[in-house]
């Protein structure tokens, strides 16, 4: 029989299994951001959440299951202030809209890098984490959200009819893995990098006509 639950989870939460799993959820996220995926064990997430080690597992199966949705909730939370980008089309310019998305996409990737990249080491954890993504349909591909931003821009007509959308979205989201990658790898040495001039050259073919671009 499940251990009751402690009187400050019941009246934070009314004892609802959702409102719990939820508690126990943005306790390992904490645990998580402030420890490092290390030492996110089951009882350091329970002590942080109020409850027992074994009520964890009335809520989780295992701690592998428990630590990759709390990694993916995380993940939405973050990515949202980023998915957004197309709703700007036709405000402000490209350049400027485009220079907004690489300095959100340094945030977020900031603090997924090092999850994430901490993951490939444990082949369940990384196996849970797909599923998690796959099952509450976060884009697994940043590019696409670049591209929804351009496709909407050339139906306004503020860049080339013939633009190659996908492939230029590719080329910002690069920019932004390159500068999260490095920062991961060489610590505090690399800064956040200016990218004006690459954004300014993406720009640059995605609103240049072939005649301009030719000499004579």
């Amino acid at each position: 029989m499940p251990r009751p639950l402690p009187p400050a989870v019941l009246a934070a939460t009314g004892g609802d299994p959702d409102a719990v799993r939820e508690l126990i959820l943005v306790c390992a996220r904490r645990v998580i951001q402030t420890k490092g995926l290390a030492a996110a064990s089951t009882r350091a997430i329970a002590e942080a959440a109020g409850v027992s080690g074994g009520t964890l597992y009335n809520y989780f199966t295992d701690r592998v299951e428990l630590v990759a949705k709390a990694i993916v909730a995380h993940a939405g939370d973050l990515i949202g202030g980023v998915a957004d980008i197309s709703t700007r089309a036709g405000h402000a310019t490209v350049p400027e809209n485009l220079m907004l998305f690489t300095r959100r996409a340094a945030r977020v990737l900031g603090e997924l890098v090092p999850l994430f990249a901490a993951s490939f080491s444990d082949t369940d954890l990384l196996r849970a984490i797909r599923t998690e993504l796959t099952r509450t349909g976060i884009v697994n591909d940043p590019a696409q959200i670049v591209e929804r931003y351009l496709l909407a821009e050339r139906d306004l007509g503020r860049i080339r009819p013939d633009t190659d959308c996908r492939a230029a979205a590719g080329l910002v989201v690069s920019l932004c893995h390159d500068d999260a990658f490095a920062r991961y790898l060489y610590g505090g040495r690399t800064g956040a990098r200016p990218r004006d001039r690459e954004i300014a050259l993406i720009t640059w073919a995605l609103t240049t006509t072939s005649t301009e671009g030719e000499s004579s």
